[in-house]
């Protein structure tokens, strides 16, 4: 991925199945709500320098959520939002495998993305309906692959 000078931030989306099948997203809530609010929301920063948009979406994870890479299944760039703001979802592998955030994190949280309309960020609300929806439509797809057709 190259450095695109129209991307101003990138942010990442770390999820998860639960017991149930059900898709859990990981948040952030800032330390102080005059970064973005009081409401949970995705974990994004600037793209600085020379880094693209995915390791600025790591580093970003790292920091705000605690997100270890050796924790990562796979990374798919979702999108560009919000004008200048590119997005990934990345599944892993163990919900609780994550470091501690740094402190402009206050807090972080686990959501659905039902629960995630009741105590989220109305700006990023579209986006994560967007990776829900990816993730089922890829689900889909992947069954299909995966049925044999009859001999």
């Amino acid at each position: 991925m190259s450095v695109n000078e129209n991307i101003f931030r990138a942010g990442i989306i770390p999820y998860v199945y639960d017991t149930n099948g059900n898709i859990q997203f990981m948040f952030m809530k800032p330390s102080d709500p005059k970064f973005g609010g009081p409401d949970w929301q995705i974990a994004k920063g600037r793209v600085e320098g020379d880094d693209d948009n995915l390791s600025t979406a790591i580093r970003e994870g790292f920091e705000e959520l605690g997100l270890k890479e050796s924790n990562i299944v796979n990374v798919v760039e979702l999108g560009v939002f919000l004008g200048r703001t590119c997005v990934f979802i990345c599944r892993v592998h163990d919900k609780n495998d994550f470091d501690q955030f740094h402190y402009e994190t206050g807090a972080v949280i686990w959501l659905t993305v039902d629960e995630f309309k009741k105590v989220g960020r109305r700006l990023h609300l579209e986006i994560v309906e967007e990776a829900d929806y990816y993730i089922r439509m890829s689900e889909l797809v992947d069954m299909e692959q995966s049925i044999d057709p009859m001999p």
